[in-house]
């Protein structure tokens, strides 16, 4: 996905900083006017007077564009990471030259209505302020980076001067939101070893068998395009399963017949490196923004409200049949990146040993498996699935991060294995707790394939109009336990 391998492109710390110390400068100078009554008994009439905090608004047009400035100019808009040492010594000096400028100016223009002790409170308060807002931008940035869906994987087509440059530029790169797993050479004698510490995986004879083993997100070519056999071939196989696609530095895009033109060609920057690069994913920058917000308060609000719900579900299954509360599998995720997926368990303790069992009662085609009179479901097991009530602890990998509201069912890392190519698109999105399949028909959908396109469907269309009317949809089906068993 385009910006899933650039994590700089659009907001990045830069834009953050820039950010949340406005709001910071805003909120900091109207603490000080309003901690200013607090300090009427120590103050003459003559120091006390602010009537209402709009009228000291005008100081923001002075403040915020000189604070902006000073910062920029003091290096702490910088995206790498500082030093506190530095951040408190800089921070100091932004405030002392800004309120050397600022009270020039007020003196100036004769701004007889601006209350120097809001001033100079601020210029105090600011300090502590701003540097404890910078930790929390830095800290949560942080986090959310290092979320396993934003470290990107990347598979490397070449082992030559080129190659070995690109992997060395990611390794000394200050901002580590890449892994190259390793190397494949369409020549046989060059295909082992070690290339800049990163494994020589085998032949590009194996490209499309290793992309569907393992999680990869984006494949860069680090030779020319003309030197590997297929390429054209590997650029679509990849492009097949939702991941993106980089050429670099070689820009003859054109002899593959792909144009700049078209919709899935774009070009780029990797760690300061010029590419050309190719996507089937859309970028949908805004969308995904709007999307995980969505997640994040939806999810969130739901297991507040619905904790008795789930105090009275882990009670009932503990009264009613031995075993644990929770079902706990590896789930692959974005381009098959395992996470650990929760549901209520609704099945008998050994579940999973009696599946192979009860595989010539599998009612479902292809690597997924469904029997609606599961011998092996508790009593309270089927009342749960019946109105998905099994699903709710999924609401935790949602407020996580690792599940959306809207997106492919999840599936199991064995039934995934066993998926057919073109299957493997489902996986270039997060997984979701409902999806098209969920509200055309659920369990009622017997053949695997049209539940796979069914999905590839709402990728292809994917937008949060339809996300929430796919959300509006399931409520009603859900209340009706219509297709789930």
């Amino acid at each position: 996905m385009r910006g899933q391998f650039e994590p700089k492109a659009g907001f990045g710390t830069r834009q953050y900083l820039v950010l949340s110390n406005l709001a910071c400068i805003f909120v900091t100078l109207y603490l000080c006017y309003a901690a200013l009554p607090y300090c009427r008994h120590f103050l003459s009439s003559a120091y006390f007077g602010p009537s209402s905090f709009i009228d000291h608004l005008y100081l923001l047009i002075g403040i915020m564009p000189l604070w902006y400035i000073l910062l920029e100019y003091f290096g702490l808009y910088a995206g790498r990471r500082l030093g506190w040492g530095l951040v408190l010594g800089r921070t100091l000096r932004v405030q002392l030259l800004g309120l050397a400028i600022l009270s020039a100016g007020i003196f100036s223009l004769k701004l007889t209505g601006a209350s120097r002790l809001i001033v100079l409170g601020f210029c105090v308060l600011y300090v502590p302020l701003s540097i404890g807002t910078r930790w929390l931008v830095l800290s949560l940035l942080e986090a959310h980076r290092s979320h396993v869906y934003n470290v990107t994987r990347v598979l490397v087509i070449g082992t030559k001067q080129r190659a070995r440059d690109f992997i060395r530029r990611v390794k000394s790169s200050d901002e580590k939101y890449y892994e190259v797993v390793g190397c494949l050479d369409p020549s046989p004698s060059p295909a082992q070893g070690e290339v800049e510490g990163v494994p020589v995986l085998g032949t590009t004879e194996i490209f499309r068998s290793y992309l569907f083993q393992h999680p990869i997100d984006s494949v860069v070519f680090g030779m020319p395009t003309e030197l590997v056999p297929g390429a054209r071939d590997l650029i679509e196989a990849a492009l097949e399963l939702g991941l993106s696609v980089r050429l670099l530095p070689n820009f003859y895009v054109h002899q593959l017949g792909f144009e700049f033109d078209d919709k899935q060609v774009f070009t780029d920057s990797v760690v300061g490196l010029p590419v050309v690069g190719l996507s089937s994913m859309p970028p949908h920058s805004l969308y995904l923004v709007a999307k995980r917000v969505m997640d994040v308060v939806v999810s969130g609000i739901l297991l507040i409200l619905l904790a008795p719900l789930f105090l009275l579900i882990v009670v009932l299954i503990k009264l009613t049949s031995p075993g644990p509360i929770f079902y706990r599998w590896h789930v692959p995720g974005v381009n098959k990146k395992l996470f650990w997926g929760y549901k209520f368990r609704t099945m008998v303790a050994n579940a999973e040993q009696l599946r192979s069992q009860l595989m010539a009662h599998n009612e479902m085609q292809g690597p997924a498996f469904k029997m609606r009179d599961d011998p092996r479901v508790t009593p309270l097991g089927r009342l749960l699935r019946r109105y998905s009530l099994d699903e709710l602890p999924q609401l935790y990998c949602v407020l996580k991060g690792n599940m959306s509201l809207v997106g492919p069912r999840p599936s199991s890392k064995e039934d995934a294995d066993r998926f057919d190519f073109w299957h493997r698109r489902k996986l270039s999105v997060k997984p979701g707790i409902t999806c098209l399949w969920q509200i055309s028909g659920r369990s009622d959908i017997r053949n695997f394939d049209d539940w796979a396109r069914l999905d590839l469907e709402y990728i292809r269309n994917a937008s949060f109009g339809l996300d929430c009317k796919v959300l509006l949809k399931t409520i009603p089906i859900v209340f009706r336990g219509k297709g789930a068993y």
